[in-house]
């Protein structure tokens, strides 16, 4: 459409209005623009759509007889009254009034044109509002595209300060409806996190930067230098200051900072912008002086501070200072490490705060084992106390090396402090379980009737007799604290129950022994021919080919795990369907540490991946329409994560006949010379078949102290009789069919300890209402005051992150506490009642959250409110 096209438009629109608005239009031509060609939009003869009904005059000289003319002689008549040139001063001009009255006068300039483009249908109020803004920022509008983008932003009830924040997210290419302080702000931040300040350069060129400035220092309280031009940089400094001193000075409080402490912390917690704040963090740093504040605090005082990389690295280095002194127990450390997962770095240090508190807890459990080893008098004993209690030690222990080789942090002092530690509780331990051992004149518990050689009968041939399907998954070496572990996994799964006991290994606790005592036998033997392999009623053992071949007697089947996992979804089934009972035979902490020397030391990494690799086998079978299973192993093992001394070693080899072979932990010969140092058992009193005129007989080294052996690593061993060797567990698994099995996030309560509000922040306690354990899972919830109601609702204060995540048993341990600092956006609610509502992330939905049914009300009630400026 031609120019004077859409000035016709425009013009017609203006005479559409009702009443006598729409009767009398003043066009002012300041620059006479359209005098050659204004009389062709409107007559017979015009070029353009008509203006039917408008009489076309001009002011001219004498402005009474126009006014005489449109007011008494045509009342009625439609008139556009054309006023090219300079206007007159308004105390000299005779038609003042009636361009009052049926304003305002029209204008054909390019400004004028795009404020009615843009939004038509907004007021003429409106829009002269706009065109004030915009002759006083025209080259801003000098680019179609800068118009299009704002264009796409405005609404009819924008007003002058709607319209220029969103011109400020025009130039920094927002998205639509970002136009907040805090929108704007958190994308200059990003820019000059990349050294980039084009966002800030555009908003000056289009003369925007008064209009910034004065915003942020309206909403945000930021104090303009006096002199010089105020920068993003020293915003960033200012903000990042700000919040190192909690967002109070001594001149003004949090609440007074409200609007720029509730900002900060929503881009410290948005995943999107969380890596950009803490490159603006380090970026800050150094001018700000950190390090000399950090060094005179305590650790109290830091677990409070947030902000810089350089908090987090110091709570760690004394954390693992006091640890080492003994100086801090179990729960501070905790609480402090609660405390730095609301903080902007937490993320980074996460693994580094993982294998402190592994280091605590292992110190902890040490410290609670001392009494329970003294406990024990007897053999049944100590294998009840060590399956409830004490094997929560080696657990501590197993997370503790994990963490720190995963860290690298094998230099720091706590840790060959806590591996001395943990070699005396081996010792100890050892020691107390040895007095009962030497009790025993054959390897049977007694009062224990829960041995692995009657695992089959036990838990297996009932179950198949009565019709019903079951799987074994046997894991070589999975220690009964690492089974625990999976047990409480599985129960974290929805539909799955786990249930874990304790049975007694075989003696000596090796891969062929154990495995043959699994499966369905009358008797177990040595192979006389090497007295190492075991037959079971005669037949092989060794290999998954002869164990199948033994299961086939009881309609069952033996599988690798690794071919188990190479079947789609219909192979599995159909081997489901082929056989009332399926061993599968797992071997990855075993394979990894009988290895070399250098193998061994990836023991406990091994252990980590055994757990992800049998809680997929699990549901692998689950997927095979298997509901029962079982997981068990064959034997445990002892480890510790550094050289052995040589008081950790038998003096002398043993002494026979016939002497088999030696490993680390046992040894198998004829008539084998009984020695203080080894327990002597000969087949009879194991529970072998082997004839007595065979002369079979088993030593093993007392408490943990190893055999010397060439070519093999000293740190993991098994063959004992140690609790961490011959405790073998048994979980059993049940894959339910409805939903009454599946996990829940804990129970979270609001405690409203009263019903108003009548300052600038409120304390919030909430109850976590229930351990985390089992199908109870942890959760986080973000925490905030909102007023009004519906989508008319704002947020007032600042929101919190809360994470639920105590396994404490005591409920006074499981009380979480949120600080809300009321915003400017609150005053608007000052007397009315105001809403704490509770916001939860939707799993694998980033950005997504859900609000919870859960509230709390108050009253709003604050004497005195402060003009925080105007807002966006």
């Amino acid at each position: 459409m031609s120019e004077l096209g859409k000035v016709s438009q425009l013009l017609a629109a203006r005479f559409e209005q009702e009443g006598e608005r729409g009767r009398i239009v003043f066009w002012e031509d300041v620059k006479s623009q359209y005098a050659d060609s204004v009389a062709t939009l409107v007559g017979e003869d015009a070029s353009e759509p008509v203006l039917k009904g408008v009489q076309l005059v001009e002011i001219g000289h004498v402005p009474f007889s126009l006014r005489h003319r449109m007011m008494v002689e045509e009342p009625d008549t439609k008139f556009l009254v054309y006023m090219p040139g300079e206007q007159p001063d308004p105390k000299d001009d005779w038609l003042l009034d009636l361009k009052l009255a049926y304003g305002p006068s029209f204008s054909a300039d390019k400004l004028t044109m795009i404020a009615n483009e843009v939004l038509p249908d907004a007021s003429a109020d409106t829009k002269a509002t706009w065109l004030a803004v915009m002759r006083s920022m025209p080259t801003f509008f000098e680019s179609s595209e800068r118009v299009e983008r704002l264009r796409r932003r405005l609404t009819p009830e924008d007003d002058a300060t709607d319209f220029q924040a969103k011109m400020v997210a025009s130039l920094l290419k927002l998205p639509i409806g970002d136009h907040s302080m805090q929108d704007i702000w958190r994308t200059l931040l990003e820019q000059y996190a990349q050294s980039d300040e084009s966002g800030m350069e555009n908003i000056t060129a289009m003369g925007l930067a008064d209009f910034h400035w004065q915003g942020t220092k309206g909403i945000y309280h930021y104090d303009l230098p006096e002199h010089g031009t105020p920068t993003v940089k020293g915003f960033m400094l200012w903000l990042f200051d700000l919040a190192w001193h909690g967002f109070a000075t001594k001149e003004h409080t949090m609440e007074y900072y409200g609007n720029i402490r509730r900002d900060y912390m929503q881009w410290s917690m948005t995943d999107t912008s969380r890596d950009i704040m803490r490159q603006l963090a380090n970026m800050a740093e150094p001018d700000l002086d950190v390090d000399a504040a950090i060094a005179g605090m305590d650790l109290d005082a830091l677990a409070d501070h947030g902000v810089f990389r350089s908090v987090d690295e110091t709570i760690i280095a004394k954390l693992t200072e006091q640890l080492a002194a003994h100086g801090i127990d179990d729960r501070q450390v905790r609480d402090i490490i609660a405390k730095r997962r609301s903080h902007l770095w937490f993320g980074e240090y996460d693994q580094r705060y993982q294998a402190v508190s592994a280091a605590s807890t292992l110190q902890h459990e040490l410290t609670e084992a001392v009494p329970l080893i003294d406990a024990i008098d007897s053999p049944a004993k100590g294998i009840e106390i060590y399956s409830s209690s004490l094997y929560r030690v080696d657990q501590a222990y197993r997370h503790f090396v994990d963490a720190w080789h995963v860290m690298e942090l094998e230099d720091v002092p706590v840790k060959q402090l806590l591996e001395n530690d943990y070699s005396q509780f081996q010792r100890t331990l050892g020691r107390a379980w040895q007095r009962q051992v030497d009790t025993l004149d054959r390897w049977a518990i007694p009062g224990f009737d829960k041995e692995q050689w009657r695992f089959y009968e036990n838990n297996v041939a009932e179950r198949t007799r009565n019709g019903h399907k079951i799987a074994v998954i046997v894991s070589d070496a999975l220690r009964y604290e690492v089974a625990e572990e999976l047990s409480r996994n599985i129960n974290a799964e929805s539909r799955f129950h786990a249930q874990i006991e304790a049975n007694v290994g075989v003696l000596p606790s090796y891969t062929q022994l154990g495995m043959a005592a699994l499966l369905p036998h009358r008797t177990l033997e040595l192979n006389p021919k090497d007295h190492y392999g075991i037959l079971a009623d005669g037949k092989s053992t060794t290999g998954t080919d002869a164990r199948d071949h033994i299961l086939a007697s009881v309609g069952g089947k033996a599988i690798p795990a690794k071919d188990l996992m190479l079947l789609n979804g219909t192979g599995a089934r159909e081997l489901m369907k082929s056989c009332d009972v399926l061993y599968v035979y797992h071997d990855t902490i075993d394979d990894q540490g009988d290895r070399s020397e250098n193998g061994e030391l990836k023991t406990f990494t091994a252990c980590r991946t055994a757990l992800h690799e049998l809680q997929t086998i699990v549901k692998k079978l689950a997927n095979a329409n298997v509901t029962n299973m079982i997981v068990t192993a064959d034997h445990g093992f002892l480890y510790q994560d550094h050289d052995l001394e040589p008081a950790d070693f038998v003096s002398k080899q043993p002494q026979g006949e016939d002497r088999c072979f030696t490993k680390k932990r046992f040894s198998i010969g004829c008539r084998l010379v009984p020695d203080d140092a080894l327990v002597t058992f000969d087949a009879h009193q194991l529970g072998l078949a082997n004839p007595p005129e065979e002369g079979v007989t088993v030593q093993v080294p007392n408490s943990i102290l190893r055999f010397h052996t060439r070519n093999a690593g000293t740190r993991f061993a098994h063959g004992g009789a140690a609790l961490q060797e011959i405790v073998v567990p048994v979980v059993h698994i049940n894959k339910g069919r409805t939903a009454s099995g599946d996990t829940r996030p804990v129970t979270v309560r609001i405690l409203q300890k009263g019903e108003r509000i009548t300052s600038g922040q409120i304390t919030v306690e909430f109850l976590q209402e229930e351990p985390v354990g089992g199908k109870v899972q942890a959760r986080t919830l973000y925490a905030a005051l909102w007023g009004g109601d519906g989508d008319n609702s704002v947020q007032i204060s600042n929101e919190v992150r809360l994470v639920f995540q105590s396994e404490d048993p005591k409920i006074e341990n499981r009380h979480v506490f949120a600080t809300l600092v009321l915003t400017s956006d609150a005053a608007a609610f000052n007397g009315a009642t105001v809403e704490l509502r509770l916001r939860e992330p939707v799993p694998k939905a980033e950005g997504r959250f859900t609000t919870l049914p859960e509230r709390a009300h108050y009253q709003l009630r604050r004497g005195l409110v402060a003009d925080d400026g105007f807002d966006f």
